[in-house]
């Protein structure tokens, strides 16, 4: 009797140690011919385990994103056509099914009858925290294959493109290039105040499930709070109580201009700062009047030098009798 539960306990213990998880599903470093990363076990069925961190991708409860508790590069995987579940965020399941790669993105589907089961291990789980990226990598295979079907942010970035196509839009942030921000489980309008998203609006966080589709990768923020301390504004329009309006266009190559409208004759500050701290160029300095005023930036520094892309502030100082005035805006140039 001893001898068979020591067989059983050894057993049970190779098979959790050698049990496949949701890394071993997608970790690979062989690019297919096509410049996606296909899962090494493409074609083979599998049981892995996940905490939910999206649910009703594309409209349907049964399409998910499952993600490894203690999250991490390669430990996000996208469940499709689970099947009529009562699963929520924060469910730890257990998914067995084939691994498919739909267009370079790897997936477990119960697409066209395909056998594939999901067994409710827990609930109340909290989610991984989302992984910080730069816009830049999620733009290329290399750099975003680790984090696909994982919960990522993006920090302090500026909307580059407004919504187009399938309401797929793009922000950019201190790297100066863009990624893809796209509506897979909520679309903008549907929410209560809807979002508009305008070029030039900020964003202090964006976080999602990141996708591929199209040949390209994009967050898909869960809900509107996801969505985090946007500050928008329209940019053709002076608002009369203010002293520094806006900067237009915001991305902007070759130029952009600073919008100020002064309640009084006032000493005006204006100069740009590098991501770094230094100031490269002073575009004011000296008595202004009352009203409206226009200030171009050429993407110049002091000496006349083109200035590299990126990010850039400009630093406004109003010193008036009543009280002295500072703002602050940052801008984004693209080349």
């Amino acid at each position: 009797m001893k001898k068979i539960i020591g067989v059983l306990v050894l057993a049970f213990v190779v098979s959790t140690v050698f049990a496949t998880t949701i890394y071993d599903v997608q970790y690979t470093d062989v690019a297919g011919p096509d410049g996606t990363y296909p899962s090494l076990l493409d074609g083979e069925e599998v049981t892995v385990t996940g905490v939910i961190t999206g649910l009703k991708f594309s409209g349907y409860k049964d399409n998910f994103y499952i993600e490894m508790v203690d999250g991490g590069e390669w430990s996000g995987l996208y469940i499709h056509m689970a099947g009529d579940t009562t699963l929520v965020v924060g469910d730890e399941v257990e998914v067995t099914g084939t691994v498919k790669e739909y267009y370079g993105f790897t997936e477990i589907s119960g697409y066209d009858d395909t056998f594939i089961s999901v067994t409710l291990l827990s609930s109340g789980n909290d989610i991984p925290a989302p992984m910080i990226v730069q816009t830049l990598d999620l733009t290329d295979a290399a750099t975003a294959e680790p984090y696909e079907s994982c919960f990522v942010e993006v920090n302090d970035v500026v909307v580059t493109e407004e919504q187009i196509n399938f309401g797929q839009w793009y922000v950019t942030d201190i790297s100066a290039t863009p990624c893809q921000i796209d509506d897979g489980f909520f679309y903008l309008d549907s929410v209560e105040p809807e979002i508009v998203i305008v070029l030039g609006m900020e964003w202090a966080v964006i976080r999602g499930c990141l996708d591929y589709s199209y040949d390209e990768y994009g967050i898909n923020p869960r809900t509107s709070e996801d969505l985090i301390d946007e500050v928008s504004s329209n940019e053709n329009t002076i608002n009369a109580n203010s002293e520094f309006v806006s900067c237009y266009p915001n991305p902007f190559n070759p130029q952009t201009t600073a919008f100020l409208n002064l309640k009084s004759e006032s000493y005006v500050t204006l100069n740009v700062y590098n991501i770094k701290g230094e100031k490269i160029k002073t575009l004011v300095n000296e008595n202004l009047s009352a009203g409206e005023h226009h200030i171009t930036w050429n993407g110049t520094d002091n000496n006349n030098k083109n200035v590299s892309s990126g990010i850039y502030f400009f630093e406004t100082g109003i010193a008036k009798q009543e009280h002295d005035y500072t703002s602050v805006k940052k801008v984004i140039l693209l080349k």
